[in-house]
């Protein structure tokens, strides 16, 4: 519902001259398609005032996206007579002071209303999938429950697109010499400081690669072939972290607020993963586990005891192959903060990406995972946490003599799924040794990327044991990242 209040706070807002944000045209881009979306649906008569006050807010939006100066459109939408009742309205809001909080609110009230548009944009085939319920008109079980199911998926998915989208956050801008930075040290400070950072446990990564470990909002990618270890590293990372000491490494929580590792695995079976898990945290092969569970070891006191020492949680969630998409991931994600508080998650780790499906058909399977991929980045920056996940590499990453030898063009299937993440890994066994892995941080938007590692293994424990860097990596490789230094000499993002 649009009321005559909204529409005073966004004159407020785009008149006033003095506010904290530099007012960009996707702001009056936002608040036109408000106003569109409220002037197409409303099925009740809209009073004359109102109605007026609407065009005329929506009149001065296009002007202003006109380029039009904010003394040009006070004199030339005033001229006439539609408008002219609202002159001195108009130059009470032009020389409004607002303040923060005020502007703080009429952001969030711009925000809530172009959220909503964008969640109910399918409200049509909702409405039509509940009236096949009410009176029965559906073909089957089989169609009520898949229509059902896409149209709950589409809302889920516009409610991510709502939430992604920066409409309002867009709208802010710099003067570099006018302006002051004290809030874009505040955020910089909020997610980049260390502190909000959660370890992944292996020195080589946090503290030489990564600068401390895991960054809020990103996507972590470890590419594979069959046998190298994806499972076993994401598994590890999660161990890893989860004992890595309560110093400034640790993300913090509150003070009777667990840290919890949300682990959903599309490959091995939850037993499998239980098994590993175990495995990995006390050293023990197959044989030794089967000894303990024949002794009556009380393992779950041993896991138990483990975890509670370190004041962390695990999580783990098995899905069939191509069962789930995002969607579902964030469903799942919903119940852990539930449970545990938002504050409490320390990353979401996906084993793995290639077995996802995608919340929207594709005529071509590689557009499918590059959706899947900038859907789990969506993720990332909606829940504020880090997403880590794995893929499949082509056949000639799967035995490698060195590091040099995995490139980024090896990821199978889709290079978008390079693109849209922020770290890219790539893990290759070594042709002889059986206990060594090579690897490949091919890119890094925050640290150093085209570093080369070895890491020492024991499968038979499912232990990442060390990595090394290692200096035999190629300095003509060529990663995106690469290319725009070279043609900038700086640095591509955060």
């Amino acid at each position: 519902m649009i009321t005559e209040s909204f529409l005073n706070s966004c004159f407020s807002l785009i008149l006033c001259k003095e506010t904290k944000i530099k007012k960009s045209k996707n702001l009056y881009r936002d608040i036109i398609d408000i106003l569109d979306s409220y002037e197409s649906k409303e099925t009740i008569e809209v009073p004359l005032p109102v109605k007026n006050k609407l065009d005329c807010l929506k009149k001065v939006c296009v002007m202003f996206l006109e380029d039009k100066a904010i003394e040009s459109i006070l004199d030339s939408i005033t001229f006439g007579e539609k408008f002219k009742q609202y002159k001195d309205f108009l130059d009470l809001k032009a020389n409004e002071k607002l303040n923060n909080v005020q502007v703080d609110e009429i952001v969030r009230q711009i925000r809530v209303r172009k959220k909503i548009n964008l969640i109910f944009k399918n409200y049509d085939n909702l409405s039509k999938v509940l009236d096949t319920i009410k009176d029965g008109s559906f073909d089957s079980l089989e169609d009520l429950i898949e229509d059902y199911e896409v149209t709950i998926k589409q809302l889920y998915a516009s409610m991510m697109e709502a939430n992604r989208a920066v409409t309002v956050e867009a709208a802010a801008s710099l003067d570099l010499v006018k302006d002051d930075f004290d809030h874009v040290i505040e955020v910089i400070k909020k997610k980049y400081d260390r502190e909000s950072k959660t370890p992944t446990g292996f020195p080589i990564f946090d503290t030489d690669i990564m600068y401390g470990g895991f960054e809020p909002s990103r996507l972590y990618l470890f590419g594979g072939g069959t046998g190298s270890g994806k499972s076993t590293m994401l598994n590890n990372l999660i161990i890893k972290s989860a004992r890595t000491d309560r110093g400034f490494l640790v993300k913090k929580t509150k003070k009777d607020e667990k840290k919890v590792y949300l682990y959903i695995t599309l490959e091995n079976t939850i037993e499998e993963s239980w098994m590993r898990t175990y495995q990995a945290l006390f050293q023990k092969t197959t044989v030794d586990v089967m000894k303990d569970i024949q002794s009556k070891v009380d393992i779950k006191k041993a896991i138990h005891d483990e975890l509670v020492k370190h004041n962390v949680s695990i999580v783990m969630k098995y899905f069939a192959p191509m069962s789930i998409s995002t969607i579902d991931i964030m469903g799942v994600l919903d119940d852990v903060i539930e449970e545990y508080g938002k504050g409490s998650v320390c990353g979401v780790f996906v084993d793995y990406l290639d077995l996802l499906k995608a919340d929207t058909k594709y005529d071509l399977y590689r557009l499918e995972l590059g959706h899947i991929t900038l859907s789990l980045k969506t993720l990332a920056v909606q829940y504020v946490v880090p997403v880590v996940t794995a893929s499949q590499l082509t056949r000639s990453a799967y035995h490698v003599r060195e590091s040099k030898e995995l490139n980024l063009d090896q990821m199978s299937e889709s290079i978008k799924k390079v693109e849209h993440a922020d770290f890219v890994c790539l893990l290759g066994n070594d042709l002889v040794r059986n206990d060594l892995v090579h690897a490949k941080v091919g890119k890094n938007r925050s640290g150093k990327s085209n570093v080369g590692i070895d890491f020492i293994v024991d499968f038979k424990k499912y232990l990442f044991i060390s990595g090394t860097k290692v200096s035999n990596v190629d300095k003509a490789s060529v990663t995106s990242d690469n290319l725009f230094h070279s043609f900038t000499g700086l640095k591509s993002g955060f």
